[in-house]
């Protein structure tokens, strides 16, 4: 199995657990304005899994240097791939593990906006967007394509990050 399907199938469980975890601390029904800062957390996971693969990449690598495009082509493939397994999760997740999130997040998120003091037209602008970016096709572009370009954009970091640092002295490469 290669090192991007490996971190990729273990990125697209992990988030696909976090979310799970989420809705069973009730973070998505009972508790929504906890559960809104919780999901920042999941950011964590393709951080740490990206790192670890790019890690190995880069122990594996010749001269133990990660070049960008071999960089960015493992953590985008891994990415895709996690976001293809977050993409599927997500609509069972609105179809039939919490069918109602949506309409208790917009509920509260509703009645918070006009506490504050915003016009309707916004609101119902927001409600409109929100609803559109969790049905199967916008979540397309949240989850497949956000996911993915996130990943790029954490890949491309950690990937000038790591080619100015050198290996550790355990690591060494194979082909040395």
């Amino acid at each position: 199995m290669s090192a991007e399907f490996k971190y990729g199938l273990i990125t697209g469980g992990s988030l696909s657990l976090w979310i799970f975890a989420e809705y069973y601390l009730g973070l998505h029904t009972i508790h929504l304005e906890a559960g809104e800062y919780a999901g920042y957390f999941s950011k964590l996971i393709p951080l740490a899994t990206l790192f670890l693969l790019l890690r190995q990449k880069q122990a594996s690598a010749r001269d133990g240097r990660l070049t960008l495009g071999q960089g960015l082509t493992s953590g985008l493939t891994a990415s895709f791939l996690a976001a293809l397994i977050v993409y599927g999760f997500m609509v069972a997740y609105n179809q039939w593990i919490n069918p109602d999130w949506l309409d208790n997040a917009l509920t509260a998120k509703v009645a918070q906006r006009r506490a504050h003091g915003i016009d309707e037209f916004s609101i119902r602008r927001e409600i409109t967007f929100y609803r559109q970016a969790n049905s199967s096709a916008g979540l397309i572009t949240t989850t497949l394509l956000g996911l993915t370009v996130t990943g790029g954009v954490i890949t491309l970091v950690l990937t000038l990050f790591l080619r100015l640092r050198p290996l550790p002295a355990g690591l060494h490469s194979p082909y040395e």
